[in-house]
């Protein structure tokens, strides 16, 4: 009911006006009027623009990036993204790790800023169990060796 009030008393507010000063004048006032409305819509959405293009790197990157969650894991963790050049990862056999099942302790929780790092960069490890390395490589331009 209160949408219906507001509108029916706004359009008889604006007959009673148009009436008053003329269609004339009326029409020039919606000319002014029209135009402050619309220069204020462009900035809004200039600004909202900037806030999303502010926000998408990070998105994103965490949209497309790699996570290890709530899981236990044998051997080493490794995460590889953004590659364009060479890389070369690891060296001789290492032996094998423990049994995920001789794992069993609580994991400790990240701080919220640890959290946020990890999102911002898109790779993360999280409430995991690893017996082995974590590896985590991120926007390689070439000649990268890691022998682990």
């Amino acid at each position: 009911m209160g949408r219906g009030v507001i509108t029916v008393t706004a359009a008889a507010g604006l007959g009673v006006y148009f009436t008053r000063v003329g269609l004339d004048n009326a029409d020039k006032l919606a000319s002014v009027i029209g135009a402050f409305i619309g220069l204020a819509g462009l900035a809004l959405t200039a600004r909202g623009l900037l806030a999303d293009r502010r926000a998408a790197p990070a998105a994103s990157q965490a949209a497309g990036g790699q996570q290890v969650s709530g899981s236990e894991v044998g051997g080493d963790v490794l995460q590889v993204k953004g590659v364009t050049g060479n890389l070369r990862i690891g060296g001789q056999p290492r032996p094998p790790a423990p049994s995920p099942t001789h794992l069993r302790t609580t994991p400790t929780a990240p701080s919220s800023a640890a959290r946020s790092r990890d999102e911002e960069q898109g790779q993360s490890v999280r409430d995991s169990h690893v017996a082995g390395d974590v590896t985590q490589v991120d926007q390689v331009g070439g000649d990268t060796d890691i022998d682990r």
